[in-house]
């Protein structure tokens, strides 16, 4: 009993942090092959008093654009991560490869319609033990940390989207639905299957070009259905809302881009044996974003672009309070011939998180090539 709702939590953080957002492509006409190797660094410090935590992933994800025919393309995802969990007289460990994600787009009428499928195959490392590598993932799972890898392997697992895209007036619109399927899988050994549910999402947005600048807006919502424990209802996420609005002024000789964010989170649903609602609480609160970055570039084949962001995160109907995140850093950026390019980031993070009781700090380290052929 006691594995089965330490199982429970853990599920039900990471399916409200980890689910992957609509499927969005965009058929260019004579983009070529191209591969994007990159390098993400995060380690985080969480401070209560005298009690210290470290944690820190390194991941490297690799991905791929490959054109197929006349408005047909592929691309794919595959990702290693090594996590370290540092409890001051202990250190904990997990590392492995992601699964393997591939998808295929293909327009229609010249291009105002979009079909893409994916599938998502299990090669990640899953049947983790319910003591080291499970507390990692605890860590990793927490959204104020914003790890860029919270899941290694998954079950099998495949969407389905279909999008439209249409000029109203000087304004290009367009909506799209996506339904993803997530297959049953072992999550952790002796802890029974897990089948973390199925997703229904539903876009709509559009954008507005004038001059140098370029205006865009967008709204994503998604519907849930229950996780279930060895076909037993455990969690179900409640229906959320993701609302985002951007702006983009490039004159050629610098790129200004900023971005806003607000997630609506309703109230999430956990199960008894019985499968009769136990609880209905959330487990994270509202969160705004924003950020904006500046690129110049300021000599032959080099690019520079400071940045600055903002999370402000409420705190949720348990006993965890809000959270505040500050980030500024950069990208210095390289071309490496035609068809290369070369690009290093650093970014340092300082704030809090359960109502100011625990002080953050941490940084982030990339490195990225992407070559085309």
């Amino acid at each position: 009993m006691e594995n089965r709702y330490k199982l429970t939590a853990l599920l039900a953080f990471a399916a409200i942090i980890a689910v992957a957002g609509p499927a969005c492509s965009q058929i260019i006409y004579g983009q070529s092959t191209a591969g994007n190797l990159q390098f993400i660094y995060n380690s985080w410090t969480l401070k209560k008093s005298l009690v210290e935590v470290g944690v820190s992933q390194t991941t490297v994800p690799l991905s791929g654009f490959v054109p197929l025919g006349e408005n047909l393309e592929a691309e794919f995802y595959v990702a290693t991560s090594s996590n370290s969990l540092d409890l001051s007289l202990v250190e904990l460990n997990l590392s492995g490869l992601s699964d393997f994600r591939l998808q295929i787009n293909r327009s229609f009428a010249n291009d105002a319609l979009l079909l893409s499928g994916g599938v998502n195959l299990p090669t990640g490392k899953k049947n983790l033990d319910l003591s080291a590598e499970w507390l990692v993932l605890q860590y990793l799972s927490q959204n104020y940390l914003n790890f860029p890898t919270i899941r290694l392997g998954e079950g099998f697992g495949f969407n389905l989207l279909f999008g439209g895209a249409a000029m109203l007036g000087s304004v290009r619109c367009g909506a799209g639905v996506m339904y993803q399927y997530n297959g049953t899988y072992k999550p952790y050994a002796d802890a029974g299957d897990y089948n973390p549910g199925d997703l229904l999402s539903m876009n709509a947005g559009g954008d507005l070009q004038k001059g140098f600048s370029s205006l865009s807006g967008d709204i994503i919502y998604n519907v849930y259905t229950a996780d279930r424990l060895d076909s037993k209802k455990i969690f179900r996420q409640s229906p959320d809302a993701d609302l985002r609005l951007g702006w983009i002024y490039d004159n050629k000789a610098y790129v200004v881009n900023t971005g806003f964010r607000y997630q609506i989170r309703g109230r999430n649903t956990r199960y008894d044996e019985g499968d009769e609602i136990l609880e209905q609480l959330k487990l994270y609160g509202n969160e705004f974003s924003a950020g904006g970055s500046v690129l110049w570039n300021f000599k032959k084949d080099w690019s520079i672009a400071p940045s600055l962001e903002i999370r402000l995160i409420a705190g949720n109907e348990q006993v965890f309070g809000s959270s505040k995140i500050f980030g500024f850093g950069g990208t210095l950026g390289r071309k490496l011939g035609k068809n290369a390019d070369f690009v290093f980031g650093y970014k340092y993070f300082t704030g809090s998180t359960d109502g100011g009781n625990i002080d953050l700090s941490g940084f982030q380290l990339t490195g990225g090539l992407n070559i085309g052929i």
